[in-house]
Formats: C-alpha cells, structure tokens, sequence
C-alpha cells in the first residue's frame, strides 16, 4: 500500500473539480482566479487588482486598526473574541511544540525557533470605500489563534475532497464543521473577520532586472517553502512574504500603529528571507523595529528605490478562500541590473530546481531562491515554469502574487 503525505493528498484534492465547485458554490460574490486568464487552471483565491492610482502608495489598502480591545496574550487562548472551541486542542498543540523548542535551544539543540506566537494584525473587515476601492480594518489576533480558527478550515476541507473526490458540494458541507460553525456566525466570512483570528499576510513578487553574456531581461523569484513552516511545506510561493505583525510586540497603542506598515513588513520580509537572516538573530530588532533599516542589505534597497532604481507597488488584494484569510500584494521590480550582479553571489540562487527536484529532496531547513526568466517585452513566463505552476505546487497567496504583479508590472515597464 503506497502511503501518501498530506501534501500529496491535499495536492490530489485540488487537482479535482471539487473544491472550485464548493468554493464558487459558497462564495459567488467571489470568483476564483483563474492563472494566466486559463480557464483550465481555476485557483482557490480570488483576488482584485488595485487600481493605476493605488500603486504607488503599497499602505492604500488599510483601513482603520482597532486597538479598543485588550491585547491578546500570546499564551493564552481565550480573549475578548469568542471563538470555535474546537481550535483550543490546536492552539495548546502549538504552545506545547513552542515550549519543546525553547528547552531545546536551553539544551543546546538547536539555534533558533521554528515557530513561535507573536501578535498579529489581522481583518476586522474588508469595506469599499466612496470609488470601490478596497480597505482592510484591522484588529489584534496572534499567529497560533489564526493558525487555530483560520487555517484550519484549509485542510479541513481539502481532506474531505481527497478522501471523496468525486462528491457533490452539498454532501461534503455537511463533514465541514469547523467552516459551518463560522458560516453561522457570520454571513459572509470573506469579507468579515469575527469569531476567529484571520491574520493578514503580505506576499510580494520580486521581479529584478539581470544582464549577462547570455541573458538580458527580467527575473522573477520563487522560493520553496521549508517543512519547518506550519501549512503548506515545499510548495512555491513568492519571496519575500510573511504574516503582517508587528515586530516588537507590545502593549502600546503607539508602537503597535506605528509598525502597522506594509512596506516596513516587506523590507523585513526582504532581508530575512533573501539574505537568510533568521529574525531572532536580528536582536537588535526586538527592541527597535526601525533596526532593520541599518543592514546593510536594507540600506542598499532603500536607496534604489529612493533613486528610482527600483520600485515598490501596491498590486492587489487577495483572499485564500481555502483558510478564509487575506493577502495584500506588492510587486518590487529592481530595475537596476548592477543590483543583482553585486547581490547575487549573498543570494541562494538556483537556476535548475525543475531538474535537481526531480533527483533530491530538500533538507529540513534548506531553501533557495529560483529564477524564473520572463519574457524581455511581455514578461511571459517560458512555457515550462506556465505549466508547473498550478494550484497544487504554489500556495493560493503566491499565485494572487504572481498573477497581479506581473499585471501591474508589464504595465510599468511599458510606460518606462
């Protein structure tokens, strides 16, 4: 009998008709994405592309960040939001594995955390304003509460498709507790944030310009993701990316708005994740979260974009209609090619994932950055990497990424 993870199983689930079924059934004020406009590759995200006006200004969709409410406790899994009882078990579960890391650092096992809770930023709800545009109201949740009320829902229902992939939407409801009981509480749970901690992610697609002997055009970057991370181990996702919080947690209302910043969560998103610098080994951060602006590689980025070397877009919104949380997408086009050629050899580059995959598994804490060349006029991607991308090997906020950054990218490159 071939056993199979639960990646593999959650991937055959989204190969199916199944999940888009349920999803278009439930939420049809939402439709799904569709990557690269082909309607055989339907995604489980819908996403809205920001209006020309919004993306030079990547902090356009916030709203109002709600600090009434006391701040959750980190270690505790009841707070002033009543949530399902069901996530309790889960959120103990991860306290538990976080203390096992702490001894073991103690202990000298290990160097740093996997995971840990921290404080989040998350949807209050998503509103319109007076010209349509979105906004998303936030309040303060934490990473293992989202983990616990949100997440959860993701293979919750993937699980029911791959054990009945070929069952009817109504029939499959019915095995979704978790996502019923929040359905009751609220009528429209893409949009309203209550009974749970949704926390927001920002996911931004890099696109950098690279000239060789062989080559001169566009890149963009991918990265798989490590088995370390809590959901969706080793699928693609765009780099950098990460949960928007903030990076010193606190009980001030001042510091909290004052770190309630897209693009602060991106430039240290940026260094941590390109450059493999772990954030608890930033500790300077933890006391000052303007500090990441001092290294060296933060600096650097600043000042191409201050010189108009590089630029940092707001393209979208997104929500994973699979955990019911959303995504704010940027696009970072680096338009200076001396960029790369100087920051390329602090970069864990590989040119050949497609091949090397195919011949070695990753390492438990291994990860690269995959270059992925776009076409120089339309950046369209080669053919190859069009047909691996799909709903089972990215995950749905990297494809609502990929899809309308380089929608917002082409149209900045033309205008260049």
């Amino acid at each position: 009998m071939v056993r199979r993870s639960p990646e593999e199983w959650h991937g055959r689930a989204l190969d199916g008709p199944g999940v888009y079924q349920l999803l278009e059934a439930k939420y049809p004020r939402y439709p799904l994405l569709r990557l690269f406009g082909d309607e055989a590759k339907p995604l489980p995200v819908w996403a809205e592309l920001a209006p020309a006006e919004q993306w030079a200004d990547v902090e356009a969709p916030l709203g109002q960040l709600d600090l009434s409410q006391p701040v959750p406790d980190v270690r505790t899994w009841r707070y002033w939001e009543p949530c399902d009882p069901r996530g309790e078990e889960e959120f103990k579960h991860h306290l538990d594995d976080w203390d096992r890391q702490l001894r073991e650092i103690r202990a000298g096992r290990r160097a740093h955390l996997d995971t840990w809770n921290q404080l989040t930023y998350d949807l209050q709800a998503m509103t319109r304003d007076e010209r349509g545009r979105v906004q998303l109201h936030c309040k303060l949740g934490t990473y293992f509460h989202s983990l616990s009320t949100s997440e959860c829902l993701d293979p919750e229902l993937l699980e029911a498709y791959a054990a009945w992939p070929d069952s009817t939407p109504d029939a499959v409801w019915a095995r979704l507790e978790r996502r019923a009981w929040l359905h009751e509480r609220v009528p429209d749970p893409v949009a309203d944030g209550r009974y749970r901690s949704t926390a927001l992610g920002v996911s931004t697609l890099t696109i950098v310009r690279v000239r060789t002997r062989t080559f001169d055009g566009y890149k963009m970057f991918l990265s798989p993701r490590s088995v370390t991370v809590a959901t969706q181990r080793r699928r693609y996702h765009v780099v950098p990316s990460g949960m928007f919080q903030p990076f010193i947690p606190s009980e001030s209302g001042d510091l909290l708005r004052s770190q309630f910043s897209v693009s602060d969560t991106v430039m240290r998103e940026f260094v941590e994740e390109l450059y493999g610098v772990e954030e608890l080994e930033t500790g300077d951060g933890r006391v000052d979260p303007q500090a990441i602006y001092h290294r060296r590689e933060a600096r650097l980025l600043t000042d191409l974009l201050r010189a108009g070397d590089a630029a940092l877009l707001y393209s979208g919104v997104a929500v994973n209609l699979l955990a019911l949380r959303p995504e704010i997408c940027t696009v970072l086009i680096i338009h200076d090619p001396g960029w790369y050629e100087r920051e390329c050899g602090e970069l864990r580059i590989c040119n050949e994932y497609l091949q090397q995959s195919q011949q070695a598994e990753l390492l438990p804490d291994q990860r690269w950055v995959q270059l992925i060349s776009l076409e120089r006029d339309d950046l369209e991607l080669d053919p190859k990497w069009r047909e691996h991308l799909r709903a089972r090997t990215v995950v749905a906020p990297g494809v609502a990424a990929i899809d309308l950054g380089l929608r917002v990218a082409r149209s900045v490159l033309t205008a260049r």
